[in-house]
């Protein structure tokens, strides 16, 4: 026996087709042009308590998602390859949850899991809802999607250990997938094999970054290995993506050079480029780079000025 749909606007553009689901409500699927949605606690006077398999998959035009703290199940893929998401947000509670429920949201930026504006604050300043955004995404690790556990020392720990694992991982990594599947004849870097691990390095230093950038709980020995691979990718290698990615994408941002510095990449010898590379940026940028030159090189230039004349 069919259960009967219904349906209700969420204003903007949206509508939440829903049944009727053991004491409460699922949303059965979400449809319209709306670029976010507040899902409601409570329809016909029930409340919403699951959230169905693909309820949400391909929803073009979704940039935001709101889950009320009555859901208890979220099923398979139900926010699948929404291409505009950047963030979700949903209460910390224990919840039943599917198979790859953020699959391909490459865009996702964020996972807000909380229950209080305190917490919300804490939380977003140690980047915590941006990691469980990655953990989903590039990592693909739903153990760590897991309200009752984020956030802890073992959920730091592992994330960690899946952040590592994937800087270990050969640049060349996927991309055989890529002609297995019959999509060697795409255009663009992804399908490139010059381009290929090029973008797979910048991919993986943008983590490296936004980890050194919220060191929350971040052990010693990760730390090292964080930096060592920066210093891997510095200006002046084969390979310099990790000073690329600050001319590319952060040119202006004092704290990049900060730690791109502080991991020991700007040298004696990298100097030099890297100050002609950065002739756009701004006064600070330049000022903070001639600083370090003078606070950790000028000693070695002043001694290089003496010679002896035999």
């Amino acid at each position: 026996m069919s259960v009967e749909e219904k349906v209700m606007e969420t204003g903007s553009g949206g509508q939440i087709v829903y049944v009727p689901y053991r004491k409460g409500i699922a949303v059965k699927r979400f449809r319209g042009t709306a670029d976010r949605v507040y899902i409601p606690p409570e329809i016909e006077g029930k409340p919403v308590i699951a959230i169905e398999r693909k309820a949400f998959l391909s929803c073009k035009t979704l940039h935001y998602v709101a889950v009320p703290d009555t859901v208890e199940e979220i099923g398979d893929w139900a926010f699948a390859h929404m291409d505009q998401l950047r963030s979700v947000s949903m209460h910390r509670r224990q919840m039943s949850r599917g198979k790859e429920l953020f699959l391909g949201c490459k865009q996702l930026g964020e996972i807000v899991l909380c229950s209080s504006q305190e917490e919300w604050v804490k939380d977003k300043a140690r980047g915590l809802y941006d990691m469980l955004a990655m953990a989903v995404t590039v990592f693909r690790d739903y153990a760590l999607f897991d309200p009752m556990e984020f956030g802890s020392d073992m959920w730091m720990r592992r994330w960690d250990e899946k952040l590592l694992a994937l800087v270990s991982l050969d640049d060349l990594d996927g991309f055989e997938e890529l002609w297995t599947c019959g999509e060697e004849d795409y255009e663009g870097k992804d399908y490139d094999i010059r381009s290929y691990p090029v973008e797979k390095r910048k991919m993986k230093l943008r983590i490296v970054y936004f980890r050194l950038l919220h060191p929350d709980r971040i052990s010693d020995d990760t730390l090292e290995l964080l930096r060592a691979y920066l210093r891997r990718h510095t200006g002046g290698t084969d390979a310099p993506q990790a000073w690329e990615l600050i001319m590319e994408e952060h040119l202006d941002d004092l704290e990049y050079y900060q730690v791109f510095a502080g991991s020991g990449c700007i040298t004696q010898d990298n100097f030099d480029s890297l100050l002609a590379d950065a002739k756009d940026c701004s006064a600070e940028i330049k000022a903070y780079l001639l600083r370090y030159k003078e606070e950790h090189f000028a000693a070695k230039d002043a001694f290089a000025g003496f010679c002896l004349d035999w």
